[in-house]
């Protein structure tokens, strides 16, 4: 998992997909330390809940994957499944519930987009979700091996879809048939509020396809990442991120996009 990760941050270096418009180290270090609170977060309210869940699930027969008729590794595919398509219910949520949207606007507020937008979450937004993720473990039934087939694979999925990286455009449009790519989340990740409410998906590509929220009908040129009422620097900082969430919120998106 290591490698493929350093492999993610090399390639989007060498074949930048979008200009940077916040260069220099600060940024990543801000996406770094608070992606390392958020680590921290997850293992002090997600992964005790998770774990003996998963263990119940498996000992106990229980969830749905459990009443498969599918060998030990069909469930655990199948589980991983239920686990991607659940998520992305749950990323909808963020941006439609309030109060979950002020959590994950810190997410949002990036400037750049990259593999260091990944790891920038505030840890409350761990905290909050965590019930939902141990609802998902309970209800799917997913084993300690599915789930950390599942967490392996998320984890290297949001690396790669966050990620700068510039693929051969024909090799991408035919990659988002199956998993969710740079492009596709660069538009998610836009200004323009038609077309961050789109492009849903962490892992595969199909929940959008499914539900007609799939995009990759915008050109990267065309995108300012962000929000536009945070479009200051300043407002990115440890401090002003953290704090963001209590803050008042302020409504300001930019007009529908032209690219349809």
């Amino acid at each position: 998992m290591a490698i493929g990760a350093l492999a993610i941050v090399v390639a989007e270096r060498r074949r930048p997909l979008r200009r940077r418009t916040q260069p220099g180290p600060d940024r990543e270090f801000v996406n770094l330390a608070m992606g390392a609170a958020s680590a921290l977060a997850i293992m002090a309210a997600e992964t005790p809940l998770v774990g003996p869940l998963a263990r119940i699930a498996e000992e106990r027969n229980r969830g749905l994957v459990r009443r498969l008729p599918l060998p030990e590794w069909g469930r655990d595919v199948a589980g991983l499944l239920l686990m991607d398509y659940t998520f992305y219910l749950w990323h909808v949520l963020t941006h439609k519930v309030p109060l979950l949207w002020r959590l994950h606007l810190v997410h949002h507020v990036d400037l750049n987009l990259d593999a260091s937008t990944a790891l920038r979450f505030h840890a409350l937004d761990m905290v909050v979700s965590a019930p939902w993720r141990a609802g998902q473990v309970a209800l799917i039934g997913l084993s300690p091996r599915g789930l950390r087939l599942w967490q392996r694979f998320f984890f290297l999925s949001i690396l790669f879809h966050h990620s700068n990286l510039r693929l051969p455009e024909g090799l991408e449009r035919r990659l988002a048939w199956v998993l969710t790519t740079p492009r596709m989340h660069g538009i998610h990740h836009s200004a323009a509020k038609d077309e961050t409410d789109s492009n849903w998906s962490s892992g595969f590509s199909f929940w959008d396809r499914l539900h007609g929220t799939f995009r990759l009908d915008v050109d990267q040129d065309a995108i300012a990442i962000g929000v536009p009422a945070y479009r200051d620097p300043a407002e990115t900082g440890i401090g002003r991120s953290l704090s963001m969430p209590f803050r008042s919120q302020r409504d300001d998106w930019a007009p529908p996009s032209n690219h349809r």
